[in-house]
């Protein structure tokens, strides 16, 4: 009897600690699951941010081209997070202030930059 008992103890051991360690392999599975999730979530952010500052680029050229007497080849548009940045050259001042009144009009930009300049 003694040997039987000896023999379930050391089954009833043997098994707490493979559960223990399965437990754990649980848990290091659940926290890598839950970082690689995290990483997916991080780079769809950073996907639906380029392609909203791709969007934003693409409307901004798109009304410069309906404008006439704006040469929209001459100014160069680059979005970066919600930021327009124009250069390039015009004729005169006020195009340049017509330009940025136009992308000021545009819906989802947080601001405007202008580095377009006058050509002589």
């Amino acid at each position: 009897m003694k040997k039987f008992t000896y023999s379930l103890l050391a089954v009833v051991l043997g098994s707490a600690l493979v559960s223990g360690s399965a437990l754990a392999a649980d848990l290091s599975v659940g926290k890598t699951l839950e970082n690689t999730g995290q990483q997916i979530d991080n780079s769809l952010q950073k996907a639906d941010a380029y392609l909203d500052d791709s969007a934003i680029t693409a409307k901004v050229k798109e009304k410069l081209l309906k404008h006439k007497g704006i040469n929209s080849h001459d100014i160069s548009v680059k979005t970066e997070k919600g930021v327009v940045h124009l250069s390039g050259f015009v004729k005169n001042k006020h195009q340049a202030a017509k330009i940025i009144k136009i992308v000021h009009g545009i819906k989802g930009i947080k601001s405007v930059k202008s580095t377009i300049e006058i050509k002589k």
